[in-house]
């Protein structure tokens, strides 16, 4: 049986090479019984402002989620990994999609509980696997990272690291019209983003700067380290990612009614109000944002409620 406190803490280097093996190492399981309910405990403990595998969702589904969302997390802990050089991160994220494509062809019945998981998910489902390369594209990318000229550059990202999460939520519930496609990939590219402005005081220090280029030479900073040094430039440089933040927010509520599901749509609209709630959060906590990371907490609830009662949808 796979313990509760396996998927508790954050994982070393050897638990994420143990993830990415066949056998699952020390977080080996015996069925898929055992690998769906540790991908459910992975997505019930992590941090994220924003629900995974929501009880708003159908209750048939919300495995499948939990599943992708384990698949995504290890994925991102290991691009993230702080110890490990580049080439070993590239290294073990081609190993993960080796595995999982292999997992998907063979079911395997035990060993890896993400690859079991999430390999029974796109067998049951259909789910493209397409959208699980984009997603790797992603966490490749931020495994050997440099830094964002423009916004359009910024835009590539998110289409390979935010939208394919939203698009395969659309495919599982059946509701991947046009509208709601361009919704969802809004809502995503939204969220992505408050992530980059909410993470500041983690990525900074990593060397690791999200925002464009443009935007802050826009302002004159030629170094990240001047965003500590002058808090009026860093205020002018949140106001324009603010802006964008805000115009894709607008077209995704503009388009969110497109969601035939009923429940997505709830769910979706339940995010779309966070979102906007944490934009209201960062745009309080100004500059300290670079040493402190806002979380959504039970304080938000009624602000949340607010929120979402006074959304307007077409």
């Amino acid at each position: 049986m796979v313990r509760a406190d396996l998927v508790s803490h954050r994982l070393t280097w050897d638990d994420l090479r143990s993830l990415c093996s066949p056998e699952g190492g020390r977080f080996r399981i015996r069925n898929l019984y055992e690998a769906s309910r540790f991908c459910r405990r992975w997505a019930r403990r992590h941090y994220e402002n924003f629900p995974v595998a929501s009880l708003l969702l159908p209750a048939h589904l919300r495995p499948h989620v939990a599943h992708l969302y384990a698949f995504a997390r290890l994925a991102d802990d290991i691009a993230d990994a702080p110890n490990a050089p580049p080439s070993e991160k590239l290294e073990l994220l081609k190993a993960l999609e080796d595995h999982l494509l292999h997992a998907v062809h063979t079911a395997p019945q035990a060993g890896n509980p993400v690859l079991i998981a999430f390999s029974a998910t796109l067998r049951d489902t259909g789910l493209p696997i397409l959208l699980v390369q984009r997603l790797l594209t992603a966490f490749r990318y931020d495994a050997d990272f440099r830094p964002f000229s423009s916004w359009s550059e910024v835009e590539w990202y998110c289409h390979h690291s935010a939208t394919p999460i939203g698009e395969a939520l659309l495919f599982l519930h059946q509701s991947c019209t046009p509208t709601a496609l361009c919704a969802s990939n809004a809502l995503c590219i939204a969220l992505q983003l408050l992530n980059f402005w909410q993470d500041l005081s983690l990525d900074l220090p990593q060397g690791r700067l999200y925002l464009p280029w443009e935007v802050l030479r826009r302002y004159g900073i030629v170094e990240p380290e001047e965003l500590w040094q002058n808090s009026s430039k860093l205020h002018r440089c949140l106001n324009d990612v603010a802006d964008v933040i805000i115009r894709w927010l607008s077209r995704a509520a503009q388009g969110l009614p497109a969601i035939v599901h009923p429940r997505l749509r709830w769910q979706a609209r339940v995010t779309l109000a966070a979102a906007f709630r944490l934009l209201e959060r960062l745009r309080q906590l100004g500059t300290t944002v670079l040493f402190q990371r806002p979380q959504l907490g039970v304080r938000d609830a009624i602000a949340l409620l607010q929120q979402y009662y006074s959304l307007q949808y077409p």
